[in-house]
């Protein structure tokens, strides 16, 4: 009669649900709940500005509401991505989590920020050259709500940072690309303002397209500088230095251990993972390494390759 194979107890240490899926993505955040209300605002506000636009005759007006409807889409994207960073969060098809999709919508908010910037230029100088004719005061009430409302969705993206440090220390691109979406409204709504009330009082309706050329210009300095970092993340530039010479000096503190290779990179908000080739020179193994990481906040998935010298010198003999 055969046996029965013997049984026996689960691995623990093989156990998957030992180790952490994910770029601490999780949870939800403040910035989500504030990047949603900002979208809501922008989007009532920029139908407003379109109608009031097309019934006043104000280009201006039109102008800075086509360019909110660029920054609808941005800040839709922004609020998107927070959303589906922390619904796959722990969606082991996406290794090692995922982080990225904020990165990745502020790459996209950047390049629609530059675009519809462009479009401002170009309007801004086709109206320099060819004038015409609107109803400044109705655009100017119109023009001075949007600029309130730019103004409340500033106030609400800069809001205070989460308390105990568990949120926000790490720059936020997603909420940077969005804030600086929400400036641009307010400097094209100011520059609405300035130049509907010139052209009101004065009949200077050439200050309003020349004061909107200037203001794009600042868009696109902060837009390609937004494009610049989340480009890198995206490509998987090296990490911080300062979390680079943490991990190095941690790595060698026993004073046996020679790094060949290492390098950090993000996975996420605020989330870094590290891969390092190490000789050592004595006994200590790759689990003991990547327990001395543990101190270096948001390491996720540490890989270390280990090769043990048993030629030179510094080779301890254990008997």
């Amino acid at each position: 009669m055969s046996q029965m194979a013997p049984q026996h107890s689960a691995c623990q240490t093989a156990d998957p649900s030992a180790y952490t899926q994910g770029s601490g993505q999780g949870r939800k955040r403040k910035a989500e709940q504030r990047a949603v209300l900002v979208t809501l605002l922008t989007f009532v506000t920029m139908l407003g500005e379109i109608v009031a636009g097309f019934l006043t005759g104000s280009m201006a007006l039109l102008a800075d509401g086509i360019h909110m409807a660029g920054h609808t889409l941005a800040l839709g994207l922004a609020t998107l991505a927070y959303y589906l960073s922390r619904r796959h969060a722990h969606d082991r098809n996406l290794s090692p989590g995922s982080g990225k999709a904020a990165d990745l919508a502020a790459y996209t908010g950047a390049l629609v920020l530059a675009l519809s910037t462009l479009w401002l230029v170009y309007e801004s100088i086709h109206r320099l050259q060819s004038p015409s004719g609107l109803m400044p005061r109705e655009a100017l009430i119109v023009a001075t709500v949007g600029l309130g409302v730019n103004l409340l969705s500033a106030l609400l993206l800069t809001g205070r940072r989460e308390q105990h440090g568990t949120d926000d220390e790490e720059p936020d691109f997603n909420l940077s690309v969005a804030l600086v979406h929400v400036i641009a409204d307010t400097l094209t709504s100011l520059a609405a303002i300035i130049g509907l009330a010139a052209a009101w009082l004065w009949g200077l309706t050439w200050l309003d397209p020349l004061i909107a050329l200037a203001a794009a210009t600042v868009i696109l300095h902060w837009a390609w500088g937004l494009i610049r970092q989340t480009s890198g993340v995206l490509l998987d530039r090296e990490g911080p230095n300062q979390v680079s010479k943490t991990a190095r000096k941690l790595l060698q503190r026993n004073g046996d251990t020679d790094i060949v290779d290492l390098h950090v990179w993000s996975v996420g908000q605020g989330a870094w993972t590290l891969v390092a080739r190490v000789v050592a020179h004595g006994p200590t193994t790759s689990e003991q390494y990547r327990a001395s990481l543990r101190s270096i906040k948001n390491l996720r998935h540490p890989i270390i390759e280990v090769s043990y010298c048993r030629k030179c010198a510094r080779h301890r003999h254990d008997h």
